[in-house]
């Protein structure tokens, strides 16, 4: 059972015990890692972690962090959760990969159809790139069309459709894209039914899906944007996607489905689905998913969706666990009221040094944006300055992408980042002040 306001509460001083940088003297990663990393998102300082728990992560030389990272997201009980850990060990000594149909596999996707939204019929996965990769896939299968309309600055996994629209048009944001995948994609603005109207009225008898975070890149959506958004899709025969491999089970239980109050035709699972293991899903109206059924493997539109790994026990028995957790009574209001603390904070502290910026998200996500809206991009010195000086004062994050926030922070963890942040801030505006000096003389 989850203890909201666990003992940690209690501690007086959260600071963590020491914000010395360790560096592996060993091996260099950047020789063995492309990058020196796993991800696109490097954080400004070499950390190498070794350990967690809780609300809190430790590098190879024991020194201490908050933990705002929560391995992008997925560890929303905080690290090493013991009902999480009890049960795959559980697991364990019972088998970790069958490739074949598992108790923890039908029991998690049974707990899925149970929840009240679009959820009809399921396929696991591993990771949120094919959870979207099958959504779209199903969806051009069934509506036997290629396009898919996308939105500007969204983020959806490492798939070539994915990889569009950032800048606002239909521009791959990798090499090895092939044009035809640019060709197919279809740009729309966030929070802006008109664009999407224009594009269903150039592209609408063409268009197979509209795949939308339902908070985008943590930024709400208008009241009317996704009921309306619904309503076009359903009058023009297009598959909407809703990409909840960050909202899904953050938001509220039934994920933004429930907090929003629209249901999409089909939805895509990753993260916390998983209690930081890999699993993703996708589910929705059973018309749609059916047309990944084996028995349909000689039918002209049968969809191929298959992984080694795919509902693997382990994975599945952490995702039952958090879950679990997550049922319990004022988990949500909880998490809420932690986030809304944490994103007040970091608005008063841009606010009190004077930076062009907002803070933005819903529940246990706080995302802030130093850029000077009339001027794109002014902000990524700052940001990237502010950013060290957190992860050096003892707090883990990526301003790139956002702070996440766990049910076992503390109010007194939040106050010291939101303090911690301030003075990075002011130390970062510091340095460039003395920069300019320097270069006037």
């Amino acid at each position: 059972m989850v203890q909201v306001g666990s003992d940690v509460d209690c501690q007086e001083d959260p600071r963590p015990r020491s914000t010395a940088i360790a560096h592996s003297p060993e091996v260099r990663a950047g020789d063995v890692l492309v990058g020196g990393s796993n991800s696109a998102f490097v954080l400004p300082v070499n950390v190498c972690l070794e350990r967690g728990s809780g609300s809190r992560v430790w590098d190879e030389s024991g020194h201490e962090y908050i933990d705002f990272l929560l391995a992008s997201g997925p560890l929303i009980l905080g690290h090493a959760h013991p009902r999480v850990c009890e049960a795959v060990v559980r697991q364990l000594s019972k088998g970790s990969a069958f490739h074949a149909l598992n108790r923890p596999a039908l029991e998690l996707a049974t707990r899925l159809v149970q929840i009240p939204g679009c959820v009809e019929i399921v396929r696991f996965a591993s990771t949120g790139t094919e959870a979207s990769l099958h959504a779209v896939r199903l969806a051009r299968a069934y509506t036997g069309r290629d396009k898919v309309l996308v939105f500007a600055g969204s983020y959806h996994g490492s798939h070539d459709l994915s990889i569009m629209g950032h800048r606002g048009v239909a521009r791959a944001e990798s090499g090895g894209v092939p044009r035809s995948a640019i060709g197919d994609t279809i740009v729309a603005r966030f929070n802006d039914i008109g664009s999407v109207e224009d594009s269903l009225a150039i592209h609408g008898s063409s268009l197979a899906a509209v795949l939308v975070e339902p908070q985008q890149r943590s930024l709400d959506p208008l009241p009317e944007f996704l009921p309306r958004l619904a309503r076009l899709c359903r009058s023009a025969g297009v598959v909407l996607i809703f990409d909840e491999v960050l909202t899904g089970f953050r938001l509220a239980f039934g994920g933004a489905q429930e907090y929003y109050g629209v249901e999409p035709d089909l939805v895509c699972y990753g993260k916390i689905l998983g209690g930081g293991f890999p699993l993703s899903a996708v589910g929705g109206r059973r018309e749609i998913m059916r047309l990944a059924d084996p028995a349909l493997a000689s039918a002209p539109n049968f969809v191929h969706i298959s992984g080694t790994l795919s509902g693997n026990p382990v994975s599945a028995v952490a995702g039952l666990a958090t879950l679990s957790e997550l049922e319990e009574p004022g988990v949500y209001e909880h998490l809420h009221k932690l986030g809304k603390r944490l994103r007040t904070g970091l608005a008063r502290e841009l606010n009190t040094y004077g930076i062009a910026g907002s803070v933005v998200g819903s529940g246990p996500v706080a995302a802030v944006e130093f850029s000077d809206p009339a001027q794109p991009g002014s902000g990524l010195v700052l940001r990237e300055a502010v950013n060290r000086d957190l992860i050096l004062r003892g707090v883990l994050v990526q301003l790139q992408t956002r702070f996440y926030v766990s049910l076992v922070h503390t109010e007194a963890e939040i106050d010291f980042a939101v303090d911690a942040f301030g003075a990075a801030v002011r130390a970062a505006i510091q340095r460039v002040s003395a920069i300019e000096e320097a270069l006037a003389v």
